[in-house]
């Protein structure tokens, strides 16, 4: 029992003291000019975090903010001994009302501060042949006949029937960005799997490229069906060039990472 003691006594003692000189060292830390000038000039480096917009069912995502980590940024600075905006280091900062938070929403648009389009399509085989050829970034509703481990497009699980099978196809090839593309027949399974619930804000169909053309903004997200030929969507993406929009992935377009 008198060891016992000794050691409790001894291991408390030993708390103690890294305790006091992790308290000591942040004292002496912040006495330093350069931790002070750190602090003086972090808000001219932090990024404010933009929040999600909610309308009802709908959620337009946010984007997060970075706020400069003082002792970091120190320890990369202090063999310099002198500031230098270069090795600042960030924590990221997530926005007061986040798609994290919210992922029972649907996004029908992305965050338009992307400057970028999504393209959402299905087994239109001639649309993707000329993807393919041009190494476009599109989305592909997919199951588990069209799945594929080495396509480089955005693969989304539409496999209403075999939903599990394709979500264990993709999360093996590690690709899996917990999209889906909303219908009656998929929605609740998405719900369930805690998804990112996907509409689209515009569909391209073989009658009306005339009609949205003019129509595409920055954050769209376009579905295009089966039945557009080669040439339309060629319109379509010198449309969206035409812009100054890229084209994204939608697990970017709706990332809330800048």
């Amino acid at each position: 029992m008198k060891n016992l003691f000794k050691y409790i006594g001894l291991v408390s003692l030993l708390l103690f003291s890294f305790y006091y000189t992790e308290k000591m060292s942040s004292a002496v830390i912040n006495k330093s000019s350069l931790v002070k000038e750190i602090n003086k000039v972090s808000d001219e480096y932090n990024i404010i975090s933009v929040s999600a917009i909610i309308d009802n069912d709908y959620i337009i995502p946010g984007l997060n903010g970075y706020a400069v980590n003082v002792l970091k940024s120190y320890n990369n600075m202090r063999y310099l001994d002198s500031f230098n905006s270069y090795y600042l280091e960030y924590d990221k900062v997530l926005p007061d009302v986040s798609l994290e938070n919210n992922k029972d929403k649907i996004i029908k648009y992305g965050n338009n501060r992307k400057n970028g389009i999504a393209i959402i399509l299905k087994n239109n085989i001639d649309v993707l042949n000329y993807i393919k050829e041009n190494n476009l970034k599109i989305n592909r509703l997919i199951d588990k006949n069209t799945f594929s481990k080495t396509e480089l497009y955005e693969q989304i699980n539409n496999d209403n029937t075999e939903y599990d099978k394709v979500e264990k196809m993709l999360n093996n090839a590690n690709i899996n960005h917990d999209l889906c593309y909303i219908n009656k027949n998929i929605i609740d399974i998405c719900r369930e799997h805690k998804k990112y619930l996907i509409e689209e804000s515009l569909v391209l169909n073989s009658y009306n490229l005339a009609n949205i053309k003019e129509k595409i903004k920055s954050g769209y997200i376009i579905y295009v069906n089966d039945n557009v030929s080669v040439s339309d969507f060629k319109l379509l993406i010198k449309q969206i060039y035409y812009q100054n929009l890229k084209l994204l992935y939608l697990s970017e377009l709706i990332s809330e990472d800048r």
